[in-house]
This record gives structure tokens, sequence and C-alpha cells, in this order.
């Protein structure tokens, strides 16, 4: 019997704590691609960061290769739990242009605190903010 690749976009998603520097955050890390298919998946794993009941939310979007609009929309849903919340979100995206991009032609980059790594978006030091 041969096995078949999966069919569809694919995301892997994973929930931890990291420290620096004195803080802590929920980091929730996302590689593949986040489209209608992986969005449940997507939204799940920040209703579980927003449940821990840290401060800061990081998500790292680093290794998405696609970021289609219910990313964006998952995003933005993100973003209206953290300020109901009173919680930090940061949005890791170095310099990955698959979601740069569709952030800043959508304005919503300017709406979301992104940044280039993790220490950053942990910390909060906007020495190397992204623009």
């Amino acid at each position: 019997m041969t096995s078949r690749p999966p069919r569809g976009p694919q995301a892997r998603v994973t929930v931890s704590r990291r420290g620096h520097g004195g803080q802590e955050a929920v980091v929730v890390r996302i590689a593949g691609e986040i489209a209608g298919e992986t969005s449940g998946q997507v939204r799940a794993a920040y209703a579980d960061a927003f449940a821990a009941g840290l401060p800061t939310v990081v998500v790292d979007l680093t290794e998405v290769t696609l970021l289609a609009s219910y990313g964006i929309a998952d995003l933005l849903l993100a973003r209206r739990t953290a300020t109901a919340t009173g919680t930090a979100l940061r949005v890791v995206v170095g310099e990955n242009t698959r979601v740069r991009r569709p952030l800043q032609l959508t304005g919503v980059a300017d709406h979301l605190g992104l940044c280039r790594d993790l220490d950053e978006a942990v910390t909060g030091d906007p020495a190397t903010r992204a623009s």
C-alpha cells in the first residue's frame, strides 16, 4: 500500500511559553499555509494562548508559506481578543514577505505589533520593531 501526501493546505501549529529579559509570553508558532481549511486550527491555538492568562501573546508567522484572507481575519479576531482581555498581542514576521506583504497591502500591519524576532516580541522592545 502506498501512502498519499495530504491534500489541501497544511499548517503546523504549536502553543508554548517563552521567557526573555524577565518577561514571559505565550507563543503561537504557525508553519505552512493559513487558509480556510486550517483557519479553525489556528483560531483554536489563539484561544488556548489567551486562556493561559499571560500578559503577552506572540504569534510567530516566520514559517508561514501562505497567508490567505482567513489568516488575516483570524489575526484581527486575535487583536480584538487581546484588546478585550488587556493582553499585548505581537506578531513576528521577520523577513517573510509572504506574510508581511498581505498585511501591509490590507492595512492590517498598521493595527498589529509586527516584530522581527521572538526576543523582541516577548520583551516588547521596539528597537528592532519591523516596519
